[in-house]
């Protein structure tokens, strides 16, 4: 049996650009920590049950080098995991990331596989140059985009606000697993950045924005965004100087990669749902500086 790579550490890459961008930051991470290459399963996307995901991190002009990476399986113990580890990683270590931060990444060594989520900026604290390098937003506006970021630029204090919908209303049990932020939590974020932010300009993001309207009727100047696609978007977002973002890794992204030194982050203290069955730390996905409401 050919023996395992030392210089590999290997990402299981899936879900929506959010997700993939929290996996592909934590493997680059730990390649830079171990000093190993980089290399990545896809295979995800080449499934025909995958919907309507796509493999957005090549948006950003990443180059993917390809590898089968152990698949995620949750509820299985890792030691029994361990058995499943095709070449190049047999024998190495390996890392299944559900909910938040597990200190143990920090204890990996190469060749190491990783699987799940890994939704927290401690996964990349201390990279983050290389991070923000390898998500370079300004790959992701277009001709199209020009006039919309053009506005957002003017715009004394411009606001990006983002409301998630789309799969997380398929039914009563996504909706309490997931959670569905409503409007009270939106007019209480408006209320927060009003007390610290003058003048500021709201744009609003959303995968159902008719509905996101309509949730927030009565909010002045509320400027709605449509018709562009999701990388598009992810750019106009970053554009804006401040975030009211959703428990949505799309836009904690877009707030996390948005420039402005100054900016007031305010996301929600209630990430999931409460048929979520994993405990939460809201530090996780709050990096320091964000207010959570």
């Amino acid at each position: 049996m050919p023996n395992a790579r030392p210089n590999l550490v290997g990402v299981n890459i899936y879900g929506g650009l959010g997700n993939q961008m929290f996996q592909y930051a934590a493997g680059l991470t730990l390649s830079e920590r171990l000093g190993t290459e980089l290399c990545f399963d896809i295979r995800h996307y080449e499934r025909r049950d995958r919907g309507d995901r796509r493999l957005g991190l090549r948006d950003f002009g990443i180059e993917l080098q390809s590898a089968r990476v152990p698949p995620f399986k949750i509820g299985r113990r890792i030691g029994a995991a361990l058995r499943l580890l095709p070449n190049p990683f047999r024998g190495g270590s390996r890392l299944v990331s559900i909910e938040g931060f597990d200190p143990r990444f920090f204890e990996l060594k190469a060749p190491a596989a990783l699987s799940g989520f890994f939704q927290s900026w401690h996964y990349f604290e201390g990279h983050e140059a290389s991070v923000r390098r390898a998500f370079d937003v300004q790959r992701l506006a277009t001709p199209r985009t020009a006039e919309l970021a053009a506005e957002i630029a003017a715009a004394k204090n411009p606001v990006a606000v983002h409301i998630r919908r789309g799969d997380y209303t398929d039914s009563p049990e996504t909706i309490a697993f997931f959670g569905l932020l409503h409007a009270d939590h939106y007019f209480r974020a408006k209320s927060a950045l009003e007390a610290r932010v003058e003048e500021p300009t709201y744009f609003l993001f959303s995968d159902d924005v008719d509905i996101a309207k309509a949730e927030l009727a009565g909010w002045p100047g509320l400027r709605p965004v449509t018709g562009f696609s999701a990388y598009e978007d992810m750019f106009l977002m970053s554009s804006c100087r401040h975030f009211i973002i959703a428990n949505s890794t799309f836009s904690w992204w877009a707030a996390w990669l948005g420039a402005a030194p100054d900016k007031l982050v305010i996301g929600p203290q209630q990430w999931f749902g409460p048929d979520y069955p994993y405990p939460v730390d809201p530090t996780d996905r709050s990096p320091p500086g964000w207010l959570l409401v």
